[in-house]
């Protein structure tokens, strides 16, 4: 475990505070943990640190990474503050910047998801929801942070989920309308940015008021978009362009892909040249892998070659990636309130309890017991996980 030396302002051995939990793959393979707000840590008064601000358990949040170990993780604090944590993976460490602040971000509302696409050419944006249901748009490059604030978008309902995703084309994002209508965001600040009611080109079923939402996209304009419908199948939505004859949708529950567990979150990872697949949760709590070869099939997530399949717990989100090589990473947290991370395909897994190898911190069960986040950079996969009883 990693954390700074020094015991921070107001942080007492055991607990007292909300966390954000790192758990990296080192280059033995074994895996390391850390807590973020305390590595993240600033020097205040008297030479004392002060830690990153706390976490709210009512938020989302996300993380991405990108080349040999950069990182960045993001969230709502317990004002509403929008939070970055963020480290280039080498020594210097982690530091953290409150972004209301800084650039004046509007706070977020107090149950917010946050989403992100990733970075790609030196750009990046967050997304996520103001008190009113604004959604709220920043944008990351060399030259700094932008926002936009679009009035003209539907608000985002309180239930709705957010997914974004970048293609060759640019950045894209996803929520689901008060009246269920499935909507895609593009591009940053107007009069660029372009607002298409999916809807209109595809006769799509209603949404599970429980579904998560997912979106991958490749290539010059490739783009997917997964939720589930009210009879827990999960849907797919494909196209490129601008016009109604370049999208179609597919129900995958009558294609292989084996019904969810009312609505189920939804985690999916992209390649650089297709959808590598998508986790869910099945019927009975089962943690699923569904892909595509040469047809949909779901893959069964398994704890050890013994054949025992675990059970997720109630409030579990899922969180997955694909590494360079193409193998896919799934995170989840088990009925035992353990962190599991597995690696695919079902020729060569492996998979690990995180909790129980490292005696980890307690994922949070006040709210959903995640969120998760899980990157994969060039050192390896990296998860993340919020806790209510954190350790010095």
């Amino acid at each position: 475990m990693a954390t700074a030396r020094a015991r921070p302002m107001g942080v007492t051995p055991g607990g007292g505070y909300t966390a954000v939990i790192e758990v990296a793959q080192k280059p033995d393979g074994s895996f390391q943990w850390t807590n973020l707000n305390i590595a993240a840590s600033k020097d205040g008064s008297r030479g004392i640190p002060r830690p990153a601000p706390f976490p709210a358990l009512t938020s989302g949040y996300v993380a991405t990474g990108w080349g040999s170990d950069n990182r960045r993780v993001y969230y709502a604090d317990t004002d509403g503050a929008v939070i970055e944590l963020k480290t280039d993976g080498n020594e210097g460490g982690w530091d953290h910047d409150n972004l209301t602040s800084s650039i004046g971000v509007p706070v977020a509302a107090w149950n917010s998801p946050l989403a992100t696409g990733g970075m790609r050419s030196g750009t990046m944006m967050v997304y996520y929801v103001a008190e009113d249901g604004t959604l709220i748009v920043m944008k990351s490059s060399r030259s700094g942070w932008r926002i936009d604030i679009n009035f003209h978008l539907p608000k985002v309902p309180a239930k709705s989920p957010l997914a974004a995703m970048q293609n060759g084309r640019g950045r894209f994002v996803y929520f689901i309308t008060k009246s269920n209508r499935v909507m895609e965001v593009e591009g940053f600040g107007k009069p660029t940015g372009r607002i298409t009611d999916l809807n209109r080109w595809m006769d799509l079923p209603s949404p599970s008021p429980l579904s998560g939402l997912a979106a991958v996209g490749w290539g010059d304009d490739r783009r997917r978009i997964y939720y589930s419908d009210t009879d827990d199948s999960l849907i797919e939505l494909r196209g490129y362009g601008d016009e109604r004859s370049s999208w179609s949708s597919d129900n995958l529950g009558g294609k292989g892909v084996r019904q969810l567990k009312d609505g189920s979150p939804l985690a999916a990872a992209p390649t650089d040249r297709f959808v590598q697949g998508v986790a869910l949760w099945g019927r009975e709590s089962e943690p699923l892998w569904a892909n595509y070869e040469s047809g949909w099939r779901t893959q069964e997530i398994y704890t050890n070659r013994k054949g025992a399949r675990p059970v997720v717990a109630a409030n579990s989100s899922v969180a997955c990636a694909a590494s360079t090589d193409r193998h896919p990473w799934v995170s989840y947290v088990d009925e035992d309130n353990h962190l599991a991370l597995w690696r695919g395909p079902e020729s060569d897994w492996q998979w690990w309890d995180l909790t129980a190898d490292l005696k980890l911190p307690a994922a949070a069960g006040v709210a959903a017991q995640g969120p998760l986040a899980l990157v994969h950079t060039e050192c390896g996969p990296r998860v993340y996980y919020l806790t209510d009883e954190p350790e010095f």
